[in-house]
This record gives C-alpha cells, sequence and structure tokens, in this order.
C-alpha cells in the first residue's frame, strides 16, 4: 500500500514539474532576453552621447548622428552593407540549411562594439521582443535569434535577404514559437545600431531543409526572412516566413 502512495506522490510531483518547467524556462528565456536588449540600448546611447560630448554637440540641434559620416557606427554599418552587396555578388554559394551553422561570419570586436548583438527583433502580432544574435549557435539560439551566416546583415538596402533563425520548441524560449500566427500583411520590425527598419510579411511556406530558395537574395528586394522548425518537436521541415521592406 505505501509502494503506491510512493508511486502516486512520484508521478503526482512529475505532472507538476512537467506542467511549470516551460513556463519557468520561458521565463528565463524572456528575463535574459530582455537584459540583453536593455544592455544593447544602453551601449548605444552611450556612444551616441560619447560622440556629442567629443564634438561638444548640443542636444538642442536637431542632428542626426546615424547621418553624420565622422560618426563611427556609421562606419560599421557601411562595412555591413558592403558585406552584403559581396554576398549578392558572389551569389551565396556557401548558403545552406539555417541551422547547419554555429558561429558568426562577421567579427564587429575590431570595430569598438564588446558584443555579439547585431539588432533587436520585434513582432508586435506575436508580442515577440528578442535580441538577434551574430551566428546560430546553441547559446545564441537558447537566448534570442541568430542572423544566419552567409544571409545579408540586417541593415536594409536592396538586393539583400536578413535570414534569422529561431527556436520553437517548448523547452527553450518562446522565439518564434507561436509564429504561425502571422499573417500575409503583419509588420516585422529590426532595429540594427542606427535604425529601425520596418517590414511586411508577403509570403508563408513549409519547406524540406535542403529547400533553400527562400533564403537567398532576390534581385531589386529588401527582405527579411525568419526560418525556425515546422513544429515545435524536433523536426526536419523548415517554417519559412518572408517579409519585405516598407519603412
Amino acid at each position: 500500500m505505501k509502494r503506491e502512495i510512493y508511486i502516486s506522490i512520484a508521478l503526482m510531483i512529475l505532472a507538476v514539474g512537467a506542467f511549470f518547467y516551460p513556463r519557468v524556462q520561458h521565463r528565463r528565456f524572456d528575463a535574459r532576453a530582455q537584459e540583453a536588449i536593455t544592455e544593447f540600448a544602453r551601449r548605444m546611447d552611450s556612444y551616441r552621447l560619447e560622440y556629442r560630448e567629443r564634438l561638444n554637440i548640443s542636444d538642442e540641434y536637431d542632428i542626426v548622428l546615424e547621418e553624420d559620416p565622422r560618426f563611427w557606427l556609421t562606419n560599421v554599418m557601411t562595412g555591413l552593407a558592403i558585406a552584403n552587396h559581396r554576398l549578392y555578388l558572389e551569389n551565396q554559394v556557401h548558403l545552406l540549411d539555417p541551422f547547419a551553422y554555429n558561429h558568426p561570419s562577421f567579427n564587429i570586436l575590431p570595430f569598438g562594439l564588446d558584443t555579439d548583438i547585431i539588432g533587436v527583433l520585434s513582432i508586435p502580432r506575436m508580442e515577440l521582443m528578442v535580441p538577434i544574435y551574430l551566428g546560430a549557435s546553441p547559446q545564441h539560439l537558447n537566448n534570442g535569434a541568430a542572423h544566419v551566416i552567409h544571409s545579408s546583415f540586417p541593415v536594409g538596402g536592396i538586393n539583400t535577404n536578413a535570414v534569422i533563425a529561431g527556436h520553437r520548441n517548448m523547452t527553450h524560449g518562446r522565439v518564434f514559437r507561436d509564429i504561425e500566427q502571422l499573417e500575409i500583411g503583419d509588420e516585422v520590425w529590426v532595429a540594427n545600431f542606427i535604425q529601425t527598419m520596418v517590414y511586411e510579411v508577403v509570403d508563408i511556406m513549409i519547406v524540406e531543409p535542403h529547400e533553400t530558395d527562400a533564403l537567398f537574395i532576390q534581385s531589386g528586394r529588401d527582405l527579411v526572412t525568419l526560418v525556425t522548425t515546422h513544429t515545435r518537436r524536433r523536426g526536419n521541415r523548415r517554417y519559412i516566413v518572408v517579409a519585405e521592406r516598407v519603412i
């Protein structure tokens, strides 16, 4: 009799744990993501303030630092834009399945940026705001979304397609867990070092891992492509959302 009671108690504990574990993980993920976003924003503000103080520029003047060629973050953006153009010219010959990579394709440390975050992804429909890390490593995918190597960097511009990968299973954060809520016309916001860009969803598809056509740059277009697994459990098929820039 006692043995049956112990088994019942153990099963109850397991059931409670199974119920609360994903929720605890999601809360921890949200906390990490918001902390990373806050730190990213603080650093960007610090860089702007430092630049203003160095040139003795008052906030009273309507000066857009992002348009000042002397502002060093503008040089970072220019470097990323040049890298994007090179990808376009080379036809992204090395682009494969997004989850086949785990390292960044651009080193921003030489530019003075002590961070592996390249921007922030926001999707109003999903009530989602997460950092975009450089490289789809397991750690980055556990902490937010990740820029996929050999795709355009999220700085905008004609002939670009920034591919952003994320998990959606129950053991990680909610990144793209609710991606199926997205519909044609929904907005996707991408903030980088100096600007926030607005995209609208134009296509949604389910493909096999080797079907990567949607991840490539499309001539004359400014795109952001979100990619994750088709189901919340581990699966081979990919769920892809393509968004085109409107602002």
